[in-house]
């Protein structure tokens, strides 16, 4: 019979040279080998996400769901895991009282971990692979999205614009639009309660990627908000403005500047979902019956 510390000496031999002490060489070798395999999968992702209008759906959804995550998690999610709610490493499992099924394989996604300089003096952070799982590769049950009426959206856009919205008496292009000059949403009035809607989760996209900046480049940032007010309608439980997505980046993109894109997307998108997701809160907590 084979001896236990002898089975426990071969699952070790992976890092340590024929004599048995450590080999960091090797195992610094294999880590760096399977982040390069992870980034490689990230850009392939990326540049997917670019060319196909149903790729970008489907990352939509998966940021919609992930929205602590980065872009390129995101994105190493999406080509691993199209349909995950929501993930975890077998700890975060472990402590939700729920098994890993068997058979299951991880998610592989990037962890930042300790920092370094640069040469121009920069601090950037070096990456690890980090393993995870999607609810649906574990016992435990799957959390209900958010649900949250149109009407209320619309409401707490309003309530909660992050920069003053205000009614026209003539057009305006677009029928809602971000004015970066004048630091203000101006609207049209008269419109429907689904124009204005889609309207707001648009601008409001624009405003929060302009910044406050007066010269803000919108047709630039046009796929960006685009992508901001779906993933953020996605989030809240309705309906995404009509239009579809557009590409993040110009055709022909390197990744990087797709995830670029991808990131702005996001952070907007988390910042409009912030926003109404409290004011709905709040709204729900004095609409409760007293005791």
């Amino acid at each position: 019979m084979t001896d236990a510390y002898e089975l426990m000496e071969r699952a070790e031999d992976g890092g340590r040279g024929r004599e048995g002490a450590f080999d960091r060489e090797a195992w610094a070798r294999r880590k760096r080998d399977e982040r390069e395999e992870v980034f490689e999968l990230a850009d392939k992702a990326a540049l997917r996400v670019n060319a196909d209008p149903t790729a970008r759906s489907g990352y939509a959804a998966v940021m919609a769901a992930l929205p602590g995550h980065s872009a390129t998690n995101a994105l190493l999610v999406y080509a691993q895991r199209p349909g995950a709610k929501q993930i975890g490493d077998s700890a975060y499992w472990s402590q939700k009282r729920a098994r890993i099924k068997k058979g299951e394989r991880g998610i592989a996604i990037l962890e930042p971990g300790r920092e370094y300089v640069r040469d121009d003096g920069s601090i950037g952070n070096f990456y690890d692979v980090k393993k995870v799982f999607d609810v649906s590769q574990t016992t435990a049950r799957e959390r209900l999205g958010r649900r949250a009426s149109p009407t209320d959206v619309l409401t707490a856009l309003v309530m909660r614009s992050p920069v003053p919205i205000e009614p026209q008496e003539g057009p305006v292009e677009g029928s809602v639009r971000y004015d970066a000059a004048a630091g203000a949403i101006l609207v049209e009035r008269g419109l429907g309660d689904k124009r204005l809607l889609d309207g707001l989760l648009t601008e409001q996209a624009h405003a929060f990627l302009a910044g406050g900046d007066p010269s803000y480049d919108r047709d630039a940032h046009r796929p960006q908000a685009a992508l901001a007010a779906a993933v953020a309608a996605m989030r809240l439980g309705i309906p995404a403005p009509e239009g579809g997505i557009p590409a993040p980046a110009p055709p022909g993109a390197e990744p990087k500047e797709i995830r670029n894109a991808l990131n702005g997307a996001r952070s907007a998108s988390a910042d409009i979902a912030a926003r109404v997701g409290e004011a709905l809160s709040k709204d729900r907590e004095h609409d409760a019956p007293t005791r």
